[in-house]
């Protein structure tokens, strides 16, 4: 039989075992009793404030959130790096407002089409597996626990979601209309804040790889080009951004992931000095370490620096420049931050604090010689003699 044919019959084959299995769903859930919409997890909207651990479990790993002493949320297998308070809420607000609106299949065979095989579940592939989502109180009682399976209507705007659930240990499951886009990574749980660098208080940067030669990248004033102060003979930049690029990762600076300094060696570490024209001076080293990059921080205030801004022209002229004093309180909170934490930076950010002074170059395309004859006539085209 011919290659093409096969390809059809595999094809058609596969469609009558998908179009099987809805049709046993769909009979299945005809003959069940009429199905009233209610809540997915009835009086836990009135347990809410009983919450004290959230845990999120992924095929691909697992996080837990936990009330700390003074009343906010924290990761404690992030050393208790502060959790994100507005997500939480949301999340366990989410849980309490999940309405089932229709019965769907009871059969643990078919709960990988749906996406609602179990986490932990040793049968099931990842790709059939869902999320699971638990609210527990003080005393590790769940109050709501939840598989999270296949989205069917992503919410929009003031409309609701619909996607497939069920209750964990629980083999029936439902189609469930709230806020099905429960947020699933760590980076959505965690405050993501660091701090806050305005861009135009970026003067220099000096970059130190763990081998091979540093390189400074300046500029002259806060709204002038920044240019890397040596450049290798016959080479050119690979792109013109990178010297911006690098020397503004440290600004508007979020996290995807914090851990304890302690637990990352940050031997043969890329170092980074970014130095402000009003005086604060932040160093971080990077280092890759299970296919991550971690990057830890320490602020510091150079004195020269902000005296030479301050004859260089008014800081009022330059509204996001800090007086001195206002700089030593970010040192402060920055310190307060940061001492003591290693930070996952998004992509980009870590890649460019760990540029090697070379990466940052190519040879240059050869300029092609044109003849500055070629095409022209000769006067034989024209009948003309030649001379």
């Amino acid at each position: 039989m011919k290659t093409r044919q096969l390809t059809i019959l595999a094809g058609l084959a596969g469609a009558f075992v998908i179009a099987a299995l809805v049709a046993v769903m769909t009979r299945e859930t005809a003959n069940q009793a009429p199905f009233a919409r209610q809540p997915l997890f009835a009086g836990f909207e009135q347990q809410m404030d009983a919450v004290t651990k959230m845990t999120v479990d992924t095929a691909q790993g697992n996080f837990t959130v936990t009330r700390d002493a003074r009343g906010g949320w924290m990761l404690p297998d992030r050393g208790g790096w502060p959790a994100n308070f507005d997500v939480v809420r949301r999340a366990v607000l989410a849980l309490a407002k999940l309405q089932a609106v229709e019965r769907r299949t009871a059969r643990t065979e078919n709960h990988g089409a749906l996406l609602l095989a179990a986490p932990d579940d040793k049968r099931a592939s990842s790709t059939t597996m869902g999320v699971r989502i638990t609210a527990l109180n003080a005393e590790e009682k769940p109050l709501a626990a939840l598989i999270l399976g296949k989205v069917q209507t992503p919410p929009s705007g003031t409309r609701a979601g619909i996607a497939y659930v069920r209750k964990d240990g629980e083999a029936q499951t439902f189609l469930a209309q709230g806020d099905v886009n429960i947020p699933l990574l760590v980076s959505d749980w965690i405050d993501r804040v660091l701090f806050d660098i305005a861009e135009v208080r970026i003067a220099s940067v000096t970059v130190t790889p763990p081998s091979g030669p540093a390189y400074d990248i300046t500029r002259a004033g806060p709204t002038a080009a920044f240019a890397v102060t040596k450049t290798p003979k016959g080479k050119e930049l690979v792109l013109p951004e990178l010297p911006a690029n690098i020397a503004k990762a440290v600004a508007l600076l979020p996290l995807d992931d914090v851990t304890p300094a302690d637990k990352i060696d940050f031997t043969g570490a890329f170092r980074a000095e970014h130095r402000m024209f009003d005086g604060m001076v932040l160093t971080s080293w990077t280092v890759l370490q299970d296919k991550a990059r971690w990057t830890r921080f320490e602020a510091g205030f150079d004195p020269a620096q902000a005296e030479a801004a301050a004859k260089a022209g008014p800081l009022e002229t330059h509204p996001a420049l800090l007086k001195p004093d206002a700089v030593q309180k970010q040192i402060a909170g920055i310190t307060a931050r940061t001492k003591g934490w290693a930070f996952k930076l998004p992509g980009m950010k870590a890649t460019d604090l760990t540029r090697d002074y070379y990466d940052l170059f190519k040879t240059p395309e050869p300029v092609k010689k044109t003849d500055e004859n070629a095409g022209a006539p000769t006067g034989q085209e024209f009948g003309v003699p030649g001379q």
